[in-house]
């Protein structure tokens, strides 16, 4: 190679090592050493045919905060309740997480095998062009990169709407006079976007430490609700009640068809772990630290969800008494009632808002990843624009404006919201 020296092998070193080194040395790579990853984070790229243009920062606890927060199980079952309440009552959600849980952990099984084998930001759409039948790779890989986009794109959407209107849930239970608005649910959702996106596009960098920061908040600020919760109920609801006595409050043709309605909500607070996954060629000896990060993100957020699920079984004696709640959150009635205390109710609330809003950071920056890998792989129209990267930050957003354009699509849908009271639950 002209212009070059070729690495030399020494006692002990692979052939693998030597054409990760070659590579680099061809393509001067402008990722700091640090970042680089180890020699498997290099050779997966190579026999992926990828060229490393992101800064592997990410660590085996601060990829397992990601998903963790970003699933915000049991943020979502309090924040969803009044589906699976209304629909199910406490025994449903008990029964509905139980066998959401088991599908889950063979799914996530093999997502986490998935990507030890193949540890792209691609993900999904990936795996497919790899190993789906000749025939047909093209065009279902085509399709399922389609379909993450919008997916992902959709999910930012269904938190960032919970975050603001429960912010707005809030207002209604602190000021009686204050009238609520379905714009005025629009406006806070848009302020969450725009903050997850400043955030995403200014600090980036700062990612992993943050998910660490706020996987202790997840994990703690479980304890500060329930704990209180289960102390301070004036009556507790008793084992038959809570996990047998199911509730038709959609007043469907039978139960059971009513607690299948009721599955959204322990559904939702499962899914998305494959978000790591996106994250994949920013995260350190990412085939080892990949599935380990999705097993340990999964197997924590089941365990507190659980303890969610518990609690709320046993705290809800009357279904219909928090439905009808002012706030359209049955959980912020729930807190009310039981805490009679706006302060104590505010502080328990802020902390599921915190998580969310924090989750809605993650979800950009996953759906970010995937656009970007997607239009690298020229999926995606102006996709030679979509897939550059900043070569200072090494974000795969080149400016502002165009992370805004990515996500333009979540203010617009929010603002649907605004013109009937029937869409709001619709939108999410």
């Amino acid at each position: 190679m002209a212009g070059f020296e070729s690495p030399r092998v020494s006692d002990g070193e692979t052939k693998a090592r030597t054409e990760v080194e070659t590579y680099d040395l061809i393509e001067e790579n402008p990722i700091e050493g640090k970042f680089m990853g180890t020699d498997a984070d290099r050779h997966d790229m190579i026999v992926l045919g990828r060229k490393q243009v992101l800064r592997r920062n990410f660590q085996f606890l601060s990829t397992v905060g990601f998903a963790a927060v970003l699933i915000s199980t049991w943020e979502l079952l309090f924040a969803n309740l009044l589906f699976s309440l209304t629909d199910g009552g406490t025994a449903g959600i008990f029964w509905g997480y139980t066998v959401t849980v088991i599908a889950s952990i063979f799914i996530y099984l093999s997502i986490g095998e998935m990507a030890s084998m193949s540890p792209t930001a691609g993900g999904q759409y990936h795996w497919v062009s790899e190993y789906a039948p000749s025939w047909c790779q093209k065009y279902l890989s085509y399709i399922t990169g389609w379909m993450l986009v919008t997916g992902w794109q959709g999910s930012v959407v269904g938190l960032s709407f919970a975050a603001g209107t429960i912010i707005q849930g809030l207002i209604t239970l602190n000021d009686r006079s204050y009238v609520p608005q379905a714009w005025h649910g629009t406006l806070l959702v848009i302020a969450v976007v725009v903050f997850a996106i400043v955030f995403n596009t200014s600090m980036a960098k700062q990612l992993p430490i943050v998910e660490i920061c706020i996987l202790v908040i997840h994990i703690v600020g479980l304890f500060a609700i329930i704990v209180p919760l289960l102390v301070m109920t004036p009556s507790h609801n008793n084992a038959h009640g809570a996990l047998l006595d199911f509730y038709n409050g959609g007043n469907w043709s039978t139960v059971g068809l009513a607690t299948m309605i009721g599955l959204l909500t322990p559904l939702g607070s499962m899914l998305g772990f494959d978000c790591a996954v996106h994250m994949s060629e920013e995260i350190r000896d990412a085939s080892n630290n990949l599935p380990k990060s999705i097993f340990w993100g999964v197997f924590l957020n089941i365990i507190l969800g659980y303890l969610a699920v518990f609690t709320l079984c046993f705290t809800i004696t009357d279904p219909s008494a928090i439905l009808n709640t002012p706030t359209k959150y049955p959980f912020i009635q729930l807190f009310y009632d039981i805490t009679n205390s706006f302060v104590g109710t505010d502080i328990m609330v802020a902390i599921i808002v915190i998580t969310l809003v924090c989750a809605v950071i993650s979800e950009i920056a996953t759906a970010s990843r995937q656009i970007w890998s997607f239009a690298r792989d020229k999926g995606l129209p102006f996709s030679d624009f979509l897939s550059k990267v900043r070569k200072l930050s090494t974000v795969p957003c080149p400016s502002p404006p165009k992370t805004i354009s990515h996500h333009i699509n979540t203010i617009v849908i929010s603002t649907l919201s605004s013109g009937s009271a029937r869409l709001d639950d619709t939108t999410v």
